[in-house]
């Protein structure tokens, strides 16, 4: 009987201890991390606003990227129709990355890039101010800064969306502000509710665009699945064109460059051996040895540096010299459709708008657009048609006409 008695003991205590996980059952917790990440579905993922892609663009293909943009496999550099979305807290790329995404957008395609904070590269790179994040009521975590008030707004320009145009939810304001930007390529179409200042900012690039938003908390489930809040993640997929045949949604820049660039536990082939006390005397012995030989070599080996004159820009002159050429011709015809040519594509790619009717429509639009009075525009299309419809037009018309471009010009 007493070699009975540990086996008994030990099922009571497994019995008892199992009971007290039972009893002691925790209850369910919020989940707050923020995470951005497009598989998960707690509060602050993106599940929802990935899977909510192909109802937006049901003819497009939906993927996603893990590599850098210098090895994309799903993206092309030589075809347009194609939409790369960057959702993260940090944006963190190199200049050669910047380079690649913009050689995307110029072929026809579309960049939107939703960070709470960008790193100077990338600030400088495309002329913008932001705000540091950081506020007494702020904590930080493994992502980023959150602003620990209970709720949070964004809204859209009544120039370009339709109501409604003001979203809420009850969540963190995890945002931040466009504090300066440049206004000659650079213009803003949405603002934070709190503050008014821009957080959306659109960058056209030739044939494509580049979308900046600093309120990336936009795209989580909390707040897209939050009341009507779909309509606003719908309205920014507005931005991008119907016919889109494919839409990446990236997590090199979100997951892998996070991981290797801000990680405090990464360490490189270099710190690895200098953590070796051979290596390090070494290392340094060979630094210290190849000092002293470039100063000691420095004096017989240097030869001057020949002057270099900066490229002249010939762009404006030849410009001149064209418009020159043509107006001693004579030929003001064929100056001012090239004037109207430059003046439709400007409206095309500054306000989105069609060029193959102007008609009644088009010119209510574009006075939306551009604040100009529509009678003003009237004029100016009556003198455009009247162009087309002409065989010849006279120094007077020309200049009347030019006068008239650069009155839009300095109102649009």
């Amino acid at each position: 009987m007493k070699k009975w008695i540990p086996y008994i003991a030990g099922a009571i205590l497994l019995i008892a201890l199992s009971t007290l996980l039972l009893l002691h059952k925790e209850p369910h917790k919020f989940d707050g991390r923020i995470t951005f990440n497009p598989k998960d579905k707690i509060p602050y993922g993106t599940y929802a606003a990935y899977h909510l892609l192909q109802q937006q663009f049901p003819k497009a293909a939906i993927e996603i990227n893990h590599y850098a943009p210098e090895l994309w496999q799903n993206l092309s550099l030589d075809s347009s129709g194609q939409v790369l979305l960057i959702v993260n807290s940090y944006f963190n790329p190199t200049e050669s990355e910047l380079d690649k995404l913009t050689a995307f957008a110029q072929k026809g395609n579309a960049v939107f890039i939703s960070c709470l904070q960008m790193n100077k590269t990338a600030r400088l790179f495309f002329k913008i101010q932001q705000e540091e994040v950081f506020n007494p009521f702020t904590v930080k975590n493994d992502y980023g800064v959150i602003n620990m008030y209970d709720s949070f707004a964004v809204t859209l320009d009544s120039r370009t969306y339709t109501v409604p145009l003001q979203f809420v939810y009850p969540g963190v304001s995890y945002n931040n502000r466009f504090t300066k930007y440049d206004s000659l390529f650079t213009y803003p179409l949405g603002y934070n509710g709190d503050d008014k200042m821009p957080n959306l900012l659109a960058i056209n690039t030739q044939k494509g665009s580049i979308f900046l938003h600093t309120a990336p908390i936009t795209f989580t489930n909390f707040f897209v699945l939050y009341n009507n809040n779909h309509q606003y993640y719908e309205k920014l997929m507005s931005l991008f064109p119907a016919n889109t045949k494919r839409i990446v949604w990236d997590e090199y820049f979100l997951l892998y460059k996070q991981k290797n660039r801000d990680n405090k536990d990464y360490k490189g082939l270099l710190s690895v051996l200098l953590s070796h006390k051979n290596f390090y005397d070494a290392f340094w012995m060979l630094i210290i040895l190849l000092a002293l030989y470039f100063l000691t070599e420095i004096k017989r080996r240097q030869r001057l540096i020949p002057e270099y004159n900066r490229p002249a820009n010939d762009s404006l002159k030849f410009v001149t010299t064209i418009g020159k050429l043509y107006y001693e011709k004579g030929d003001h015809k064929n100056l001012a459709e090239k004037l109207t040519h430059f003046f439709l594509d400007y409206v095309r790619n500054k306000y989105k708008l069609p060029t193959n009717e102007l008609n009644t429509a088009f010119v209510q639009q574009l006075s939306l657009k551009t604040g100009i009075p529509a009678e003003e525009l009237n004029k100016l299309m009556d003198m455009l048609i009247h162009i087309k419809l002409s065989d010849r037009l006279s120094e007077q018309q020309l200049l009347q006409y030019h006068q008239q471009l650069e009155n839009f010009y300095s109102k649009a």
